[in-house]
């Protein structure tokens, strides 16, 4: 029995990693070089077979005894197409949804908030869902140890230490840890990242929208008719997240989400400039969507905050000329948190 790994990239050059199952220590590689018409005749049809695009990355599991091809996601990686997310770190217990795309989970922002703060107190992942399977106020144990493994995945991808709980750290603020607890469950699912960034960006705050706004988003991110369920925990959580108000009789409407201007100023640093101080041209910035996320409705409220903050000398310099437009942070990350930067 042997185990074949193929891999179909951008550049179309296909690698085969050969493992002798038997005798694990033994491992070949090899890297063929082959025209693109070759790799898509040898490699597209258990690619289409398993429902993945020759775009794809995935792993091809090939049975010397049988000749079948199976598809399977390896660990730590993400998808070029945003089917599914990443796999969480050997440290963090819990499976990821079988199909993620469709099913969307509950929002878990006051669970996440306990989390962060419990998280104080732990020295690893393993230790914090103990702690959670403990403290998690449902009644069900496997409900908890559910939760428990969508809050690590949402929002410790990062690490024990990571960004919640240093931004926790250092300034102790819920406001604060709110909008990054918001923005990284919609960075971590596509679906609810989507519909905030697409669908509902364009639209004005205090417009009502019709129950098929949101079901046509749904066919066009997912290709087909969502589940039932899928359609109203959209609409559930985009409530708890601030996004929706909703009342029983009455059509959705769409409400203002305010946020603090220092979680822009933390999410600024933590993806443009983590380890140093780097130059970002604005049009960068906004290709992201995390200023959507934390409730900006306009490139121009985020200009306004890049120029109070160059006002008050947190930022080295924010520059319009001709045509260049650009932040220049004057800390890291390290710098911010440690400091306790302020807008």
């Amino acid at each position: 029995m042997r185990k074949v790994l193929w891999t179909l990239t951008r550049q179309h050059c296909v690698d085969v990693v050969c493992r002798d199952l038997v005798q694990p220590p033994t491992l070949k590689s090899l890297a063929l070089k082959l025209d693109y018409a070759r790799a898509r005749q040898t490699l597209l049809a258990p690619f289409a077979a398993a429902g993945l695009s020759s775009g794809s990355v995935c792993w091809m599991t090939l049975s010397m005894e049988t000749g079948k091809t199976i598809a399977t996601q390896p660990p730590g990686v993400q998808s070029e197409f945003g089917l599914g997310e990443q796999s969480p770190p050997s440290d963090q217990p819990g499976p990821l949804p079988k199909n993620p795309k469709k099913a969307l989970q509950d929002v878990l922002l006051a669970e996440g908030l306990l989390a962060v703060k419990l998280s104080v107190e732990c020295q690893s992942l393993d230790q914090l869902q103990e702690v959670l399977l403990k403290k998690l106020g449902q009644n069900s144990l496997e409900t908890r140890r559910r939760y428990a493994q969508s809050i690590l995945r949402w929002f410790f991808s990062d690490g024990i230490d990571g960004l919640l709980r240093r931004a926790w750290l250092a300034y102790g603020d819920e406001a604060i840890l709110g909008d990054l607890l918001r923005w990284l469950f919609l960075e971590r699912e596509p679906v609810m990242g989507a519909c905030v960034a697409d669908a509902l960006f364009p639209l004005e705050n205090g417009i009502t929208i019709p129950p098929t706004y949101f079901d046509k988003f749904l066919v066009d991110f997912l290709h087909e008719a969502p589940p039932e369920k899928t359609r109203e925990r959209l609409k559930i959580n985009l409530k708890r997240l601030g996004f929706l108000d909703r009342a029983k009789g009455k059509p959705d409407r769409l409400t203002p989400v305010g946020s603090q201007k220092t979680s822009l100023l933390i999410l600024l640093h933590h993806i443009f400039a983590a380890k140093s101080v780097r130059s970002v041209e604005l049009r960068t910035l906004f290709a992201n969507p995390f200023w959507k996320y934390l409730g900006y409705k306009s490139e121009d409220g985020v200009r306004a905050v890049l120029r109070e903050a160059d006002a008050a000398g947190v930022v080295g310099k924010y520059v319009v000329a001709d045509q260049l437009e650009q932040v220049t942070t004057c800390y890291s990350l390290d710098d911010v948190l440690e400091r306790k930067v302020r807008i």
